[in-house]
């Protein structure tokens, strides 16, 4: 993982409007995680082909990777920091904020038009986010939608079976990294199955076999390590979703 302090070695190599751009960056790191390519360009004055440029010659693939990588470097600066003084109310206040800042609303449409057109939607979570698969069912059986929240580890491999291409799988998971679920996004993968994964706001393996990533905001992902870790994250984006699917049921 590259530290941000490291941008400042390309510094020689760029134009004056990349330059701009990543004056701004560093100037801003907390706000990029949460914006889009086009609100950065806007906001530096720049360019949207500038901002890709420059994510190029930082040696990123793209203003994705860009974020994410600022992303996992100020976490990792938060937990060293432990936010001491800090109470559970504004770390509450914060994630809420920071989980609205990440959500587009195209990306709830899609999943919101999605949900609607499938034949059957399959819901997996593990550890403390089983919750999160409960509340999700209970909602969507309300909405009379055709709904599995499969809850027994020992038949997440049975219902790969009987996916098909018609299906939508939807897979919570803060690290993005759980074994189980890693394992069952790769067999309905397979199937053809759409996958909606809901992880935290960082890089992961469980991104690439989705059609489709939301985030939430949390600051650890360490769940092995502490699994008391909120998922108030995943229960807005929930609530976002069922709100959204009885505007379009009315």
């Amino acid at each position: 993982m590259k530290n941000v302090i490291d941008f400042l070695k390309h510094y020689d190599d760029l134009t004056l409007s990349e330059k701009k751009a990543l004056r701004y960056l560093i100037d801003h790191l907390e706000e990029i995680p949460y914006m889009n390519i086009n609100q950065l360009a806007e906001d530096a004055f720049v360019s949207k082909t500038v901002i890709i440029n420059l994510c190029q010659k930082l040696e990123f693939s793209g203003f994705k990777e860009l974020k994410f990588s600022i992303n996992a470097n100020l976490r990792e600066k938060k937990a060293e920091e432990k936010t001491t003084g800090q109470s559970v109310f504004s770390n509450l206040e914060n994630s809420i904020e920071k989980t609205f800042s990440l959500l587009a609303e195209e990306d709830i449409d899609y999943c919101v038009d999605t949900l609607l057109h499938a034949k059957n939607i399959f819901i997996m979570a593990r550890g403390t986010s089983k919750p999160v698969g409960y509340y999700f069912e209970h909602l969507l059986f309300s909405l009379g939608l055709h709904c599995f929240f499969i809850n027994d580890y020992n038949l997440s491999e049975s219902f790969t079976r009987l996916v098909n291409k018609d299906d939508v799988v939807i897979l919570f998971s803060l690290s993005g990294q759980t074994k189980k679920i890693l394992e069952t996004a790769r067999m309905v993968h397979l199937k053809e199955a759409k996958i909606i994964s809901v992880t935290s706001f960082q890089s992961s393996q469980l991104n690439e076999y989705s059609d489709l990533n939301l985030y939430c905001h949390t600051e650890d992902v360490n769940t092995k390590k502490d699994d008391s870790i909120s998922r108030i994250g995943f229960f807005i984006l929930i609530d976002l979703l069922i709100g959204s699917l009885k505007l379009k049921l009315e």
